[in-house]
């Protein structure tokens, strides 16, 4: 079994230097050196230090929230989020769940998982490049003062909502923030 690390670090994200980092979705394009044709993929831990300082909701306030990232080789055979919005149900695969935003600055979420995504029924191929995205569960209030259940119902909140770059980059006077996947795999050497 070899073990496999992907980490993004804001200051590596596609399209960093773009001044207007607040319409760009978090996402980095990792290139690797080979293929790997796997019979057997496993995700074993997550590493984030994402706070919340720089994470916001439609009102422009900082809010606690929970993370995910989309990453572009996995599909909704391996994981999948569903999400319901509008009466209707939206299928997110790829999405795993990174847990919530860190609460104090300097410190990390460390999360064992020991979950296989791929049990070799098929043969997962990892090409390059591919790309892992970072989301939000966004919070959304009602009017101040609501009293009516159709207004709380329609308000949208909690909905997967895309980490832009400034919000992952968190202020330009820190270190940056990150997030590290550990993953076990076991190869088809098959020809």
């Amino acid at each position: 079994m070899g073990i496999l690390n992907f980490s993004i670090r804001s200051q590596d994200l596609d399209n960093n230097a773009d001044p207007d980092g607040s319409i760009r979705i978090a996402e980095k394009t990792i290139k690797l050196e080979k293929t790997f044709k796997m019979k057997y993929l496993k995700l074993l831990h997550i590493y984030h230090n994402i706070t919340n300082a720089n994470i916001s909701d439609d009102e422009g306030t900082s809010e606690n929230t929970i993370l995910f990232a989309k990453i572009s080789f996995l599909n909704t055979e391996n994981t999948v989020f569903y999400e319901h919005k509008n009466n209707q149900v939206i299928e997110h695969g790829g999405m795993i769940c990174l847990g919530e935003t860190v609460k104090e600055e300097g410190s990390s979420v460390f999360k064992e998982l020991y979950k296989i995504l791929h049990d070799g029924k098929q043969i997962l191929f990892l090409n390059q490049p591919f790309t892992i995205q970072l989301f939000k569960l966004q919070a959304a209030d009602p009017a101040v003062g609501n009293t009516d259940v159709s207004v709380y119902n329609s308000s949208e909140s909690h909905l997967l909502k895309p980490i832009n770059i400034s919000e992952f980059r968190g202020p330009l006077d820190s270190a940056g923030q990150y997030v590290s996947f550990t993953f076990e795999f076991s190869e088809d050497y098959s020809k």
